[in-house]
């Protein structure tokens, strides 16, 4: 539960952001603000020291108590590709981490949908900016990259812009890229499922054009090569990078069933690439995990319903959007329009679930 200092610190903090206590204006004395919020002064003197702590307000001998004058409200923009009522782009859940730090961080956040922004004009933009006090901006890739036309719009403005949750691709003077550590991010999966005896394990990742050359942070050549450096099959036919169809999927999961030597693991590229291939494996009589191990990736919702439920790498969306507002309301450390700052990883975890098991066969070959 909530303390009551930190109830009167955030209710204060709200008042002078929002300039229902505007900047410069004097707060009453202690002992007619306790009796209005109706709780001691010494609980309503340790939110003050905290607002003081945070040059919200000074406190000035003989005087009172006034709110600083720089104070100010902020107004930044999300602009959102369309779709993003999908429940498999992020861009649903980066706004709603954004929305929560825009609460905490008294942040106004507007919204405006990628086509909309582009269909403006320059002049339309910058008027936007000016008539709503804009001064920064998140922009959602909902796990495509950016593309030039929508970039370019942005950056006409001059403004700070944070990418919450993107790609290489996205790298840009003045645009802060926050991401995922992909390729650390599957090194440890792989691992991962190493320590539960596998060895043999089939890699199916899905061709994107936002990879750039690289799947999931590997080269086809670095791949091999770390999974040969920790004693895991680096047979070719094991990995397969495919397009995002259905019965291409489908194919390959029979190709890799037929195998001599079939494999006692699968790690797919997305929780949403293992939920149709632990379909596939169930139609052909295959039991997850005492059979073959399943590994997803992105903690897609709905992976933990899965029976068995899914094994997979959690992106932490939220923290995402949490990092990027801290990122944006602290600009002026990085921004310069002219120099691309240093990319931002965001942090991972790996969710063990009922969908690995130990591998007998694996654990024989020790």
């Amino acid at each position: 539960m909530e303390r009551k200092k930190d109830q009167i610190y955030g209710q204060l903090k709200r008042a002078i952001m929002d300039e229902t206590l505007p900047p410069g204006s004097r707060l009453p004395t202690e002992k007619q603000l306790a009796k209005s919020l109706s709780v001691g002064q010494v609980t309503l003197r340790s939110a003050l020291a905290r607002l003081e702590a945070e040059g919200l307000v000074e406190r000035i001998r003989n005087r009172g108590t006034f709110v600083t004058e720089h104070c100010k409200r902020r107004t930044f923009l999300l602009i959102q590709p369309d779709g993003t009522e999908n429940l498999e782009t992020p861009s649903r859940y980066i706004a709603a981490g954004l929305e929560e730090s825009a609460e905490k961080f008294s942040v106004t956040l507007e919204i405006c949908p990628e086509s909309l922004f582009v269909s403006f004009s320059s002049e339309e933009r910058a008027a936007i900016v000016r008539s709503h006090s804009i001064s920064g901006i998140f922009l959602e890739t909902g796990h495509r990259m950016v593309s030039e036309k929508v970039l370019n719009a942005v950056k006409e403005l001059e403004l700070p812009v944070v990418i919450p949750h993107g790609s290489d691709g996205d790298v840009s003077p003045g645009v802060l890229l926050l991401k995922t550590n992909e390729k650390q991010a599957f090194k440890e999966a792989y691992l991962f499922l190493k320590k539960h005896g596998h060895r043999r394990i089939a890699s199916l990742f899905l061709v994107l054009p936002e990879e750039h050359g690289d799947v999931r942070g590997f080269t086809p050549e670095a791949l091999e090569e770390f999974l040969r450096e920790n004693d895991l099959s680096s047979d070719r036919e094991l990995t397969a990078y495919l397009p995002n169809v259905t019965e291409e999927i489908r194919k390959q999961v029979n190709i890799w069933l037929n195998l001599p030597d079939r494999p006692t693991a699968f790690l797919c590229h997305s929780d949403r690439v293992a939920m149709r291939v632990c379909a596939f494996l169930r139609e052909s009589g295959v039991r997850i995990p005492e059979d073959i191990s399943v590994m997803g990736y992105s903690n897609y919702p709905g992976s933990q319903f899965l029976l068995p439920p899914l094994t997979t790498i959690d992106t932490k969306l939220k923290e995402c959007a949490h990092t990027a507002m801290e990122k944006l309301l602290n600009s002026a450390d990085w921004y310069n329009k002219d120099v691309i700052p240093d990319i931002v990883f965001t942090p991972f975890v790996l969710i063990e679930r009922a969908s690995v098991s130990s591998s007998e066969k694996g654990k024989k070959k020790k």
